[in-house]
């Protein structure tokens, strides 16, 4: 069975809004977390859906999947404090429905509605085959790495080597259990740990990459949500002109 873990808990304070929080900003009438949702409920590689969502919006996210008909949600948890208690939450929710230990979990961002079903695909073929599935984009521009305001030769990256993590990770439940219980501080030689393949990596499993080439863009400012929007409309347009 192959789970998608969908994180929708945040607040969204860098979108610079005292209204909704970003998930449930509508575009073109609908809310950019139903965007996101649909994608998995069309997916024929996903079985069930669990979602971590902020407490003080459980009941509005329930009216929304039943409007919209969301069938594959399983079930609705209140997030923690952060993305990383909010993901072991719903691990152990998956557990406590009974998924089994060689199951996959997809985990995606509720407010990254533009992935591909080819990106679920690819990640629940990986994941099944080594256990991990990192989605990665290509970067186009150059890339530098320093921690000084000035840089040599050796810290210019050639970018066709250099890749942006978006999402979704996907995991075989049972690997990505044992990350967790391995790793109690979350943090690398001072560095968090954010998310759950850093998590894997640092518990020493291999990371395996998915390389998409689609604006899987995250919202996370205002100008990402008028970026979302134009290619939204792009989209419409291509549709009715048939382009």
């Amino acid at each position: 069975m192959n789970i998608a873990l969908i994180l929708a808990a945040g607040v969204g304070q860098r979108m610079r809004n005292a209204g909704l929080p970003k998930q449930f900003l509508k575009l073109l009438g609908k809310p950019i977390i139903i965007y996101t949702l649909e994608k998995f409920e069309e997916s024929a590689d996903i079985d069930q859906i669990v979602i971590v969502c902020h407490g003080s919006y459980i009941e509005y996210m329930e009216r929304l999947l039943r409007f919209y008909q969301m069938k594959k949600v399983r079930k609705i948890i209140i997030g923690g404090i952060d993305r990383q208690s909010s993901l072991h939450k719903g691990l152990e929710t998956i557990e406590s429905l009974g998924a089994d230990l060689d199951d996959i979990v997809v985990v995606h961002d509720g407010v990254r509605p533009m992935l591909s079903l080819t990106t679920i695909k690819e990640n629940v073929r990986i994941a099944k085959q080594y256990g991990c599935a990192m989605t990665v984009h290509p970067v186009t521009e150059s890339v530098i790495i320093t921690d000084s305001d000035q840089v040599g030769i050796a810290d210019f990256k050639n970018r066709t080597n250099t890749y942006s993590l978006t999402a979704p990770q996907s995991f075989r439940l049972r690997e990505l259990r044992k990350a967790y219980e391995g790793n109690r501080e979350l943090e690398y030689k001072g560095m968090p740990l954010l998310d759950a393949a850093m998590v894997y990596a640092n518990y020493g499993g291999e990371v395996h990459l998915v390389k998409e080439q689609n604006s899987n863009i995250k919202i996370t400012t205002p100008e990402d949500f008028y970026y979302l929007k134009a290619i939204l409309d792009l989209e419409e347009n291509k549709y009715i002109f048939g382009l």
